[in-house]
């Protein structure tokens, strides 16, 4: 097809917010200029593309410059929600093969819902994050923003709770409320804090209204966006709540493979070719990806710091060993809290 009609379906599609024709449109031009040779323009096109440029239409999307007005609690005045526009990608996050899939599989289907709704079915929406902190959860939330090209809610849980009887579950039904009003990624961090087990004894009755109101706005929305709930203890949730998810994803702590993967990433700012990556990820069993983050920072600061420009095995070796000692203050802490 000649490069004028392309152009021509792109901004016809763009303007009717069109998505799967822009998708269709986007990629007609891309494999053009791969057949002209513009190896390196189809490439950084496809990266664009892929980042989620392909969802972010006007209209019901939501790359608004200015978004509506945001809900506030009654009695404070805080801001229930917090709204932010993430430009990151896979590459940001490190992920299990089996994480990674169900994630990208999420995507694609939220990227074509007209044609799953030509068939009368609806993309996976609801998403369970759990496992240990440190884990990536949170990241990846942010990633999922970035790659759809929408923004990102974070429900605020200091402002959610109120000391007003039942006010509480109308701050909850504000949120979903203005949920309703675009396409958003939606993260509802340490979701225990609302979604405790009813059945825990010495639970008072405000906690069991709460989360049933909770229940309730979960089965009611009609909105399009993403809802990603995220706890480090999945143990407390009430029962009833885990069947209102379309996929659970546990975050646990990465193995060697994985260790070695994060040590590469977040050592990219800096050269280290005299360093065994995999032997020092394999004295970080008990590691999180936030701890491995920290550990590379604390290095890249030491060479930064001495003038240099290439991190060496003793800077990387002290970073662990002061990881470890940090750890041990921990674990003692915590070994006195339960010799109380």
């Amino acid at each position: 097809m000649a490069r004028g009609e392309i152009i021509r379906k792109l901004f016809q599609s763009f303007s009717r917010n069109e998505r799967e024709g822009f998708y269709a449109a986007a990629m007609e031009l891309i494999q053009e200029e791969r057949s002209k040779n513009h190896i390196l323009l189809a490439k950084d096109l496809e990266r664009i593309l892929q980042n989620g440029n392909a969802k972010s239409l006007p209209a019901s999307s939501s790359l608004y410059k200015s978004y509506p007005d945001v809900p506030k609690d009654r009695e404070t005045g805080l801001s229930l929600i917090d709204i932010r526009q993430f430009d990151l990608n896979w590459d940001d996050v490190v992920l299990n093969q089996h994480n990674l899939d169900i994630l990208q599989r999420v995507t694609l289907e939220n990227r074509k819902q007209e044609i799953l709704a030509a068939y009368g079915l609806q993309p996976k929406s609801k998403l369970l994050f759990c496992g240990p902190p440190g884990c990536g959860k949170t990241l990846t939330a942010k990633v999922l923003s970035g790659v759809l090209g929408i923004p990102l809610v974070y429900a605020n849980l200091t402002a959610i709770f109120s000391s007003y009887l039942g006010e509480t579950a109308t701050n909850l039904k504000k949120i979903f409320d203005y949920i309703e009003k675009g396409e958003w990624v939606v993260l509802f961090d340490e979701f225990d804090a609302i979604a405790r087990d009813r059945n825990t004894l010495n639970e008072h009755g405000e906690v069991k209204r709460l989360v049933n109101s909770l229940l309730q706005l979960i089965d009611q929305s009609n909105s399009n966006s993403l809802f990603i709930a995220a706890t480090n203890h999945e143990s407390l949730l009430d029962k009833a709540v885990w069947r209102r998810f379309d996929e659970l994803l546990f975050f646990g702590k990465p193995d060697l493979e994985l260790r070695t993967a994060l040590l590469k990433r977040y050592l990219t700012r800096i050269r280290y070719s005299e360093v065994n990556l995999e032997n020092f990820a394999a004295d970080l069993e008990e590691a999180t990806g936030a701890d491995i983050e920290r550990i590379c920072v604390d290095a890249i600061k030491t060479v930064i710091l001495r003038g240099d420009r290439e991190l060496n095995h003793i800077d990387l070796k002290t970073a662990v060993a002061h990881y470890l000692d940090r750890n041990r203050i921990i674990s003692s802490s915590e070994k006195s809290k339960r010799g109380r």
